[in-house]
């Protein structure tokens, strides 16, 4: 079975687990959990400089591919995306929530979107891990270059 529909199936069956409290935001909670399962179903897709489809996509792009259906405002860019969100407390992240790294030096360079379980899906540019894939946080490569979290609003 291809890793991207065992993800799916896997995230699937675990929802149930991550009933989400109301949200402060104007997203509900159905468009949340539709986002991060259309997500990690797109686990395998390549990373392509600046895509935002299906032949390929960049981190920013895979946000905004997922999210502009339901916010079309959201802008393009990580850093944009950064400023764009409202700020969630470290350790009150949601599924569905955005999470930024500062993986060049300067403000947000990278952003992914929270699973649950200290996990997220995002598109990596790196030479191990190269196209949308699912980490972890608690990953040292992570864990050093996290921001923190934004709720779209």
């Amino acid at each position: 079975m291809e890793p991207r529909k065992l993800y799916t199936i896997i995230l699937a069956l675990l929802i149930p687990m991550y009933a989400l409290p109301a949200a402060e935001s104007e997203q509900t909670n159905e468009e949340r959990l539709a986002v991060v399962l259309e997500a990690v179903s797109l686990a395998g897709i390549p990373y392509i400089y600046g895509g935002e489809d299906l032949r390929g996509m960049d981190c920013s792009g895979l946000v905004y591919l997922l999210y502009t259906p339901h916010i079309p405002q959201l802008p393009r860019r990580a850093v944009e995306q950064y400023r764009f969100g409202a700020p969630v407390p470290s350790g009150e992240e949601l599924p569905g929530d955005l999470v930024f790294f500062n993986t060049y030096g300067w403000s947000a360079s990278h952003v992914g979107i929270y699973l649950g379980e200290n996990r997220f899906v995002h598109a990596a540019s790196g030479t191990r891990d190269r196209g949308v894939i699912i980490s972890s946080l608690e990953d040292s490569y992570y864990r050093l270059r996290y921001l923190g979290a934004r709720r779209l609003r």
